[in-house]
């Protein structure tokens, strides 16, 4: 059976993830909705999450293949995601509705880049933050992000990072109903810092994040969806 909680694991993780980002603007669309979810004073918000649902549990019914949820901060956008290339640990994910050029690659859920998007992630050293959060232990951790910079350049940004245990979270969303620990990774650079989620479960598989992908796009929300 379908689980129609793709919208409250969402905010919970994007909750989290916008409280730890200090590089966020004020004038950021699609962020009136997001601060009302980290602060106490704020109205209450009702998201309407049927045409989200009905979508997901579609799209498993009519295709047996590799499918996420993918929800971008500052644009709104939810956008079904199917596997399109496999090399070990590294998944290549595209929109099913336009051309595979458009694409993001993860590492066992962690983001390493992107293509065809607006300042894109081109490459990433994110093997001692993976082993960390892959295995769910506190520690620290140096991570390395390519952007492709305004003048199609490479700027390489170095983070230091710390990654710390939370709580035992339920995931609940399309095929999936397992237990997970949360963790969570905080970088800087000395510039700029961001907070990352996962949802990592007993395999060590990543099955929800909230990860910040560059300035134009924010937080991504990544959810598996079976």
């Amino acid at each position: 059976m379908i689980r129609k909680k793709v919208s409250c694991a969402l905010l919970g993780l994007v909750a989290l993830a916008v409280a730890g980002c200090s590089n966020t603007r004020e004038d950021r669309p699609g962020l009136d909705i997001l601060r009302s979810l980290t602060q106490r004073e704020a109205a209450p918000v009702t998201l309407d999450s049927q045409q989200v649902d009905a979508v997901v549990a579609a799209t498993l019914q009519a295709t047996d293949i590799p499918l996420a949820l993918a929800t971008f901060q500052n644009t709104e956008n939810n956008v079904i995601l199917r596997e399109i290339a496999r090399n070990g640990e590294f998944r290549t994910w595209s929109d099913a509705g336009t051309s595979e050029r458009r694409n993001i690659t993860t590492r066992n859920g962690m983001l390493t880049s992107t293509r065809g998007l607006t300042r894109d992630l081109m490459s990433s050293d994110i093997s001692e933050s993976l082993a960390l959060i892959s295995t769910r232990t506190a520690g620290s951790a140096t991570r390395v992000q390519r952007y492709l910079d305004g003048e199609n350049q490479i700027v390489p940004v170095i983070m230091q990072c710390g990654i710390s245990r939370g709580d035992p979270v339920r995931v609940q969303v399309g095929e999936i109903n397992r237990m997970a620990i949360q963790m969570i990774e905080r970088c800087d650079d000395g510039t700029r810092s961001f907070t990352n989620i996962y949802n990592v479960d007993d395999s060590k598989r990543i099955l929800q994040s909230a990860q910040w992908m560059n300035d134009v796009f924010g937080i991504v929300v990544i959810q598996q969806l079976r």
